[in-house]
Order: structure tokens, then sequence, then C-alpha cells
């Protein structure tokens, strides 16, 4: 079994190419424009899903059969046709050209391969069982999504607001290993659980302020 390497790819304005067009497909198309990706779908039928993102102008469709020359542009291309010799083909193509390509279900033919995901605003935590158990890696995600709840997502946002000025203000650098770790305090997360947004604010403030003395 491989051991992967896990990162985390930039696909802002990236060219990303998904073949096929079902339900499947569709959950990566929204995926990949989630990341700012551009998204080409190629399939001789479309859903009604991704005809109306397409309406929208948020993806390019092309209604026909893939073509290996279609594949030559993108940085990044996921099959999902259910076709196995189509699969398989992409799979080879994509790997000797050098074009990161996921076949789905079938982690053999794929250079890279998709965890399952949580995410919480900029908190993103990736699961992965190296395609061994997908219904694990699902599993694992709901049992996550329990514990890491929407507070998260509001205490990223304030720590976005507030790094730059300590940053600026804290000279030590261990000080301001202790302002961010009081800053990430369970106690925090409680407040914001009972969305004492402003609360946590003022706590922040006054910690910084007492740091950057």
């Amino acid at each position: 079994m491989l051991n992967y390497y896990p990162v985390s790819l930039n696909l802002e304005n990236k060219q990303c190419l998904v073949v096929g067009a079902g339900p499947v497909a569709a959950r990566k198309v929204a995926r990949l424009l989630d990341c700012g990706a551009l998204v080409t779908v190629i399939a001789p039928v479309i859903n009604a899903g991704l005809k109306a993102l397409a309406k929208k102008k948020k993806i390019t469709l092309k209604h026909n059969r893939v073509n290996l020359s279609d594949l030559n542009r993108a940085f990044l291309v996921i099959s999902a046709t259910g076709e196995r010799k189509i699969n398989t083909l992409i799979s080879a193509y994509c790997r000797k050209k050098g074009i990161l390509v996921n076949v789905v279900d079938a982690p053999s033919e794929c250079n890279f391969i998709l965890p399952s995901i949580l995410r919480r605003g900029d908190l993103t935590i990736a699961i992965s069982t190296n395609g061994v158990s997908p219904a694990l890696s699902k599993k694992i995600r709901q049992e996550l999504e329990q514990k890491f709840g929407v507070e998260y997502l509001k205490l990223l946002r304030i720590l976005e607001e507030i790094r730059p000025e300590a940053l600026k203000k804290i000279k030590s650098p261990e000080s301001r290993k202790i302002f961010f770790e009081k800053a990430v305090q369970t106690k925090m997360l409680n407040l914001l659980k009972k969305n004492k947004e402003g609360r946590v604010r003022v706590k922040l403030r006054a910690i910084l302020k007492n740091a950057a003395v």
C-alpha cells in the first residue's frame, strides 16, 4: 500500500477537468468550485445540476465523449465516467503527461486521492485511510463534525482580524506564543458556542494589551 504525502493544493484559477456528469461528478465539481478552480465538465449526458451551474457561468460544459486531447490543458483531472476502459485510458494518459489525476473509486489508477473533508471556515480537517476504506473516513468525519462546531469558524474569523495587530505589537516570540495559546483556550470556544463573540473580542484585546507591554 502506498504511503501518500498529505498536501493542500492551491487551485485558484487553475484549469480543472471533470470527466463524467453524474451525481459523483457533481460532488467533485462542487468541491473544486469551493477552491476557486476553473472547472470544465465533459460528458455526453449532463445532469440538471451541472446544467444550472453552466447557465450561471460557474463551469464550462462540453456535451461529448472525452478525447485525450481535452486533457492537455488541465492542471488536474477527475475521471468519474463509470466506464472502466475510459477511466483507465484517462489515468494512463494523465500519468504519462504528468497531469494530476483522480479516478473515482480506483485508487490504483490515481496519482492523488481525495480525503474526506470537514470544513469550518478556514479550519480544514482531512481524513484519509490511503484509499483502503472511504466508509471509515466518512464515519470519522461525521464523528468530528459533532466535536468541531461553528465556534471554531467564529474563532478563526476573530483571530484573522487580530493576528496582524498581535504580530506587530508583541515583539517577543515567546510572548506571541503565549498570546496565541491563550486565544484558543477552551473557555473562548465555550463563549463562542453561546454566541458571545463580543466578550471574546474584549478578552482577547485585554490579553493583547498585557502581552504588548
